[in-house]
């Protein structure tokens, strides 16, 4: 096989064409070339990835069936350990009211995860269908009712299913729309299709490379769907009902024959899925990948959630399950372990990397530093694991590149790893953590040389910035002050933590109240613009110390008037906002009786 990266994309400027027919609305039109991509399948033939004018679908027409039966064992390997995102595939779920389904039917269901998790959530009847390799296994393992073969008349899926899910499986197919067609028929009558399905909105160089590698899958992807591609296909199939919405990277899609009662928005209540898995981890053997790979999620999920004494635990059964196959991966010495990766070899392909590593070597390492620097309060070790964690995604990255594909998740963590070396700098070396921030966007990957995704380089640098004013280090605080500003949304809750910040740097430090009451006064307004901000914790930070702050620097600008005008605000808060503190409000009479303020 040939290596597969993000720079092999040749983008197209659209003169070229080609015959082809549309997946999605049927378009026969010629059309237009949008890039050209080696196909990792030898010989290695250069596929055309082609637009439809009419909705904005995406193909290869020249692709022919891929061996998805022959999936070989360390795709498994990195599916189990990294790849599935059952959290995901759980929320996907939660849009649908558990009571209103008791059959379940998932196409394309891989090992079977999201069947274990809706069997032993849900207690759903569960059935999959998937000719890989990894169903048989699965099956096996998990014990969960899956067909090793593919979904090819009514009768083969026995009763009706009140909901059916395809998880990354429609682009693969190379006739949608009979597959849908067909799944419409093996629904109850108010029965719910659910598919999520890559996004071709996301196709253009902006998107990461990590993300835009697996999007594309050259030689995996027949199809990647626009949204108004995905709401024809699915009405040409037959249903009444659809639904879809464009995530950004995925395509989020529901129908019915009948009315859909989904809720998109439905809450996804985060302790299901931590139960889940403290249910499942003591029945999996922590030498399997699935043992790894289950104990790996429980560590990130703690982590996440901010229960680090609990994610200790976790990192401690991940370090165990880690020696018992990689013995020379020793997680009591990050300064060892760096040193290790930085001598080892390049991987040249997936099995010469799993033989020296999990799949998820990169995340294991990132949420060690984690703990490092949240819990234990060793800067230190976190700068050793976070320089860790971002080598050890970069090899992994490159192993998958052999096979055409990425992981976008280890490209995030790779990168917010290196941003959080200078992060952990600011509290005892403030400058060094303002010029390793500054530097970010000029720094290159050692491997793969590629550079921080625009998006990882501000909210890195928003957060070192913020942390440095905190902190008092306005000098430090003040060299990325432009870039900070530079990148301020339009609202939000970053957009009150960071006008906030620059509000204390511009009055303290610039010495510039008028500027700095402008900030603070974005900052209230933000607060108050929160569809939550009754509750939000931003809100109950900081929407009235921004009103005072702003009410301060207008005194100090010769503002009166102005000045008490915001300070109204805070002495009479209006209703469904948090109430102001004694302390805070005692500071604002006092202002406003010392400087004589016009309330």
């Amino acid at each position: 096989m040939d290596t597969i990266s993000w720079d092999s994309v040749s983008w197209e400027d659209g003169g070229e064409t080609m015959p082809a027919v549309c997946p999605a609305c049927g378009d026969a039109a010629a059309k237009p070339v949008r890039l050209k991509v080696r196909s990792p399948w030898p010989p290695n033939p250069v596929q055309s990835l082609v637009v439809c004018s009419a909705c904005g679908t995406a193909a290869y027409p020249t692709l022919t069936q891929p061996p998805y039966e022959a999936v070989f064992d360390p795709l498994v390997a990195c599916y189990l350990e990294q790849n599935a995102g059952i959290d995901s595939m759980a929320r996907v779920l939660s849009s649908v009211e558990p009571s209103q389904v008791k059959r379940y039917l998932e196409l394309g269901c891989g090992y079977g995860l999201l069947l274990d998790y809706a069997r032993t959530v849900f207690g759903w009847q569960v059935r999959g269908f998937d000719p890989g390799f990894s169903a048989q296994e699965g099956r096996q393992t998990l014990g969960v009712d899956i067909s090793h073969s593919y979904l090819e008349k009514p009768e083969d899926a026995g009763e009706p299913h009140d909901l059916v899910f395809c998880s990354e499986v429609i682009e693969h197919v190379f006739d949608p729309i009979s597959l849908l067609a067909l799944l419409r028929t093996v629904l109850t009558p108010g029965g719910t299709l659910m598919l999520t399905t890559p996004s071709a909105g996301a196709i253009h160089a902006g998107t990461r490379p990590g993300t835009l590698l697996s999007l594309l899958s050259p030689g995996y992807h027949f199809v990647l769907f626009s949204k108004e591609g995905m709401e024809t296909i699915l009405r040409r199939a037959g249903f009444a009902d659809v639904r879809v919405v464009d995530q950004g990277h995925s395509l989020l899609a529901a129908a019915s024959p009948g009315t859909l009662s989904v809720d998109f928005d439905r809450p996804y209540d985060r302790r299901l899925y931590r139960s889940y898995l403290e249910t499942r981890i003591p029945t999996l053997d922590p030498a399997s990948p699935l043992g790894l790979g289950y104990r790996y999620r429980l560590l990130k999920e703690l982590t996440h959630a901010g229960d680090y004494a609990a994610a200790r635990g976790a990192a401690d059964q991940v370090a165990e399950a880690l020696r018992l196959r990689w013995d020379h991966l020793d997680l009591s010495d990050p300064a060892a372990l760096l040193a290790h990766l930085k001598a080892a070899p390049v991987p040249q392909g997936v099995e010469p990397y799993h033989a020296t590593a999990p799949f998820n070597l990169c995340g294991i390492l990132y949420f060690h530093g984690m703990l490092a620097w949240q819990l234990d309060g060793r800067r230190d070790l976190a700068a050793l694991w976070f320089e860790a964690s971002a080598l050890a995604g970069e090899r992994m990255r490159a192993a998958l590149h052999v096979i055409g594909a990425d992981d976008g998740e280890t490209e995030e963590l790779s990168w917010r790893a290196r941003a959080n070396i200078p992060h952990v700098l600011a509290w005892d070396a403030p400058d060094r953590a303002a010029g390793g921030a500054a530097g970010l966007g000029t720094l290159e990957s050692p491997l793969l040389r590629e550079r921080i995704p625009g998006d990882i380089l501000e909210d890195a640098q928003r957060k070192i910035f913020v942390d440095l004013v905190n902190l008092g280090q306005y000098g430090a605080a003040d060299r990325l002050a432009a870039a900070v500003e530079a990148a301020l949304p339009e609202s939000g809750a970053v957009l009150a933590s960071t006008a906030f910040a620059l509000g204390i740097l511009t009055l303290n430090h610039r010495k510039a109240p008028r500027s700095a009451a402008a900030f603070f006064g974005r900052a209230h307004r933000a607060c108050l613009e929160l569809p939550d901000r009754a509750t939000a914790p931003i809100v109950q930070a900081l929407v009235w110390p921004a009103l005072f702050h702003q009410g301060q620097a207008l005194v100090n600008a010769g503002k009166k008037e102005e000045a008490g005008e915001a300070l109204r605000g805070l002495l009479k808060p209006e209703a469904g906002l948090p109430s102001v503190s004694l302390d805070l409000r005692a500071r604002t009479e006092l202002l406003v009786r010392t400087q004589r303020l016009p309330t």
